[in-house]
């Protein structure tokens, strides 16, 4: 049976987008290559993801605790029921969290990912190795940092952060999701999708291509006016998959308005749902993973109605550390400071920096501290100091 697309159950004006605004530009500004590689690491560092598997488990748990850490006003995972090949099975759930708005709490603007992975090889789902470097570790990257930018804002609109689980076999948990939407009733302004971000056939120029119907060409038309002021040199149009789907589907189907950016659909990366898909190989462009996170970041931003932000304060004012879990090495920005320690739960220096230079920035090697929580703690230049939880993920 034919899938198709279901009117929409509410109706909403896009704007188009002909200035600047400072806020939006100063956000997507922070966006951090660095931070991104980080999260596409760590996912692909488990030796599956697939729906089936037991390791998947525990990435909705990271992703949970990601957003938790944030403070976001709601984190929770939807479960849903899997049927495939007409049997029951169970699967890890959705993970969602939402920052209410302050004017319309009621209306929400929803960017999302999904995190499973696949291998198309025949063979047993936790044996065969499924990194999805590019599918879709580079799109859940973009999610996560949107929402760990977001999450010092205010908005007008409620925003909504999704990764969604067993995506590889038919959209099977963002098409649930939707549907609970719009069960509910829930009035989604516009959906915006992350599947795969991160491959650039050699000698390719850098663009945008977006996945949409017909019925969403004003959802469309606010993407390609913002796109082009911000980014004036970077193509984008309308494109399509000759293979596959993604999770804007979904709620296209469940009568929302929803948007796909994503990789050169005719030059996307070739070794997808294989072992082959890890970051340097797949994932060859960081450049472009970055590009479209700000693109993701600013399009939330501006259609959720920025209020304020205080990106600028955290920087100032608060010590942010980012991944977090981190594994390697794990960025420290806050205010100006001199050193950075890091302390075990039973009060031991395990790592840091020498007392040096003033700074606001600083990479912290983690070297080999086993995974457990630890506390860092920056001194100021004031003499003050400023201590955070950071979790050290294990090497998967």
């Amino acid at each position: 049976m034919v899938k198709g697309q279901a009117p929409h159950l509410f109706e909403h004006t896009y704007p188009f987008v002909e200035q600047e605004d400072s806020r939006i530009r100063g956000l997507m500004n922070h966006v951090s290559m660095d931070s991104l590689t980080a999260i596409i690491e760590h996912l692909q560092s488990y030796h599956t993801r697939q729906w089936n598997s037991q390791m998947v488990y525990q990435v909705q748990d990271w992703l949970y605790k990601m957003y938790e850490d944030w403070g976001f006003d709601t984190v929770y995972l939807h479960d849903f029921p899997v049927v495939y090949h007409d049997t029951l099975y169970e699967t890890s759930d959705n993970v969602i969290a939402v920052k209410r708005g302050s004017l319309y709490p009621d209306e929400y603007v929803v960017c999302g990912a999904h995190y499973d992975s696949y291998n198309k090889n025949p063979g047993l789902p936790d044996i065969l190795q499924a990194p999805g470097a590019d599918d879709n570790a580079s799109g859940v990257s973009g999610i996560l940092e949107t929402a760990r930018l977001l999450s010092h804002c205010s908005f007008e609109r409620s925003v909504m952060f999704c990764n969604f689980a067993a995506e590889e076999i038919g959209l099977v948990g963002s098409e649930a999701f939707a549907k609970d939407c719009a069960a509910q009733q829930l009035d989604i302004v516009g959906y915006f999708n992350l599947d795969m971000i991160g491959y650039l056939e050699e000698g390719s120029e850098m663009k945008v291509n977006l996945l949409y119907t017909s019925q969403d060409s004003l959802l469309a038309h606010y993407v390609k006016s913002f796109s082009r002021l911000y980014y004036p040199e970077m193509p984008i149009y309308q494109s399509w998959l000759e293979w596959g789907d993604s999770d804007y589907s979904s709620f296209n189907r469940s009568g929302y308005p929803a948007i796909h950016t994503f990789e050169d659909t005719h030059h996307s990366s070739p070794f997808i749902h294989t072992p082959d898909d890890i970051l340097g190989v797949s994932v060859n462009s960081l450049d472009q993973a970055k590009r479209f996170t700000e693109l993701n970041l600013g399009l939330v931003a501006t259609l959720a109605g920025l209020v304020s932000t205080s990106v600028e304060e955290t920087d100032s004012e608060t010590l942010v550390l980012y991944p977090n879990p981190a594994k390697g090495r794990v960025i420290v920005k806050g205010g100006s400071f001199r050193q950075v320690e890091v302390y075990n739960l039973l009060g031991q220096r395990v790592a840091g920096t020498e007392n040096g230079e003033r700074r606001t920035e600083n990479y912290l090697e983690l070297g080999d501290l086993v995974p457990g929580v630890y506390v860092v703690r920056v001194l100021c230049d004031d003499g003050s100091t400023l201590s955070r939880k950071l979790v050290v993920a294990g090497q998967e």
